[in-house]
């Protein structure tokens, strides 16, 4: 008899386990920069795009064969890491003047 009562204890312990939600691990806060003006704003999107871009053109370079198409893509790299590096300083500049 108390063997079946164990049984029947065990069961509904794994009925439960198995309907239970998942935990789920908690939400770190993300620290939120102070107010950012709209000129640094519109900066950090237009860095974010050109980063974009160069994953884009780096995965073209690393698929693509061929000499001609190389050196192409390897001239665009290099000039969208140029304009990345130009509004990197913008930006670095105005934050400053900002601060």
């Amino acid at each position: 008899m108390a063997a079946s009562k164990r049984k029947s204890a065990v069961k509904a312990v794994k009925k439960t386990a198995k309907t239970r939600k998942p935990r789920t691990a908690a939400k770190k806060k993300v620290a939120r920069p102070a107010a950012v003006s709209p000129a640094v704003a519109q900066l950090d999107e237009r860095i974010a795009i050109l980063r974009s871009n160069l994953r884009e053109l780096t995965e073209q370079a690393a698929a693509s064969s061929g000499a001609s198409t190389e050196e192409l893509l390897s001239q665009r790299i290099g000039a969208q890491e140029v304009k990345l590096q130009l509004l990197i300083k913008q930006r670095d500049e105005l934050a400053r003047r900002g601060s």
